[in-house]
C-alpha cells in the first residue's frame, strides 16, 4: 500500500512506514540492474478487474480492498486513474 508521488517520485503514505520517502521504484530497478514499475495495490486490483475480471469490459470499475487497512482504485476503460496525488479511489 502506498503510493509513488508525481510531485517527488517517491513512495508516500505506505503502511510500512521506511518505504515513506524512499525512491522505490528506481532503487530496486539499480539493484536488479532492469526497469521496475511500483503502483499502488488497490489501483492495481481496479485495472486487474477491469481487464481480465469481474469487470472485464466495463467502462469504469471501482474496487476497495479490506484487510489490516482499507483502500480502493478505481479504472477508466481499463487504466488506473491516480489522480493528482497518486490515490484517486
Amino acid at each position: 500500500p502506498g503510493a509513488i508521488s508525481p510531485f517527488t517520485g517517491k513512495v508516500k503514505n505506505a503502511n510500512s512506514v521506511w518505504m515513506n520517502g524512499q525512491v522505490l521504484d528506481k532503487d530496486i530497478a539499480a539493484l536488479l540492474g532492469r526497469e521496475v514499475r511500483i503502483a499502488n495495490d488497490a489501483n492495481c486490483l481496479a485495472v486487474s478487474e477491469a481487464t481480465d475480471g469481474a469487470g472485464a469490459g466495463m467502462p469504469v470499475v471501482f474496487a476497495v480492498i479490506i484487510g489490516t487497512g482499507c483502500g480502493s482504485g478505481i479504472a477508466f476503460n481499463g487504466s488506473a486513474h491516480a489522480g493528482g496525488n497518486g490515490l484517486a479511489g
